[in-house]
């Protein structure tokens, strides 16, 4: 049996019983595109994790109401935090690796922009961002997940180096010769005991040696995902892919 629909609610949702106000958008989304009406059965997420059966109470023109039935359990997230450091990028390449994070668990996904970066920070980013957070949404329900990615303003290259915490595991994909397989660098650093786990992914030029030295400074370890050139989307599948294998989630 196919499992119901799957709507987000703005509002935390705590227990059993209670009754739900979906967001405008939601509430759109379950009235005009899926076309659910009263006593329907959906699930119900959260930003923070929870996720119940619900049903549909009251589908007024413009706004939808649940009540929360049993708590369901929604898929689970990696063990370690992961953090993805992507290249501000042009045309579908960014929006597709968007929705590749989000179902491969990423926590959250850090804009920036590089030396090489076609894409700049400027114009109208609050637009810019709502339009990711809908691509992100939209991924989080078809994966399962009921807990949101994280994605905020894009931010110059100096900025995003300096963001992780000293604690987490840094690793900076780098076309250089001198650079250890991202395999190598996993076992070594033994990825299951860090506190977070950040993959920085450059632009379609690449980073400049400036940049990676810059990064090395600020304790980004270079790593290599092989001798052939990447597409974006396809290294940041790649790294993300293998940090959850090393983390024993493939």
């Amino acid at each position: 049996m196919a499992e119901p629909h799957r709507l987000y609610s703005e509002q935390p949702i705590e227990q059993s019983g209670e009754t739900v106000v979906l967001g405008r958008d939601e509430s759109h989304h379950g009235l005009h595109v899926l076309r659910l009406r009263r006593g329907d059965e959906v699930w119900v997420f959260d930003a923070d994790g929870r996720q119940f059966a619900a049903t549909v109470e009251n589908t007024g023109r413009k706004q939808m109401t649940v009540r929360l039935g049993r708590p369901v359990a929604p898929a689970p997230e990696p063990p370690v935090p992961l953090s993805l450091y992507l290249a501000l990028a042009k045309g579908p390449a960014f929006d597709h690796v968007l929705m590749r994070a989000v179902e491969l668990g990423a926590a959250e996904i850090v804009p920036f922009a590089a030396g090489r970066s076609v894409a700049r920070v400027g114009g109208d980013c609050a637009n810019k961002i709502r339009r990711w957070q809908q691509i992100l949404l939209a991924a989080t329900k078809q994966c399962g997940r009921a807990r949101l990615t994280a994605i905020g303003m894009p931010v110059a290259f100096e900025e995003a180096v300096r963001r992780p915490a000293e604690s987490a595991l840094r690793l900076c994909c780098a076309p250089a010769k001198t650079a250890s397989k991202l395999s190598v660098a996993l076992q070594e650093a033994d990825c299951s005991s860090a506190a977070a786990i950040a993959v920085m992914i450059g632009p379609e030029g690449g980073l400049t040696d400036s940049e990676v030295a810059l990064a090395a400074r600020h304790g980004w370890k270079p790593v290599s995902l092989g001798p052939r050139t990447l597409r974006v989307e396809t290294a940041a599948t790649a790294a993300l892919t293998m940090a959850l294998a090393f983390l024993g989630e493939l």
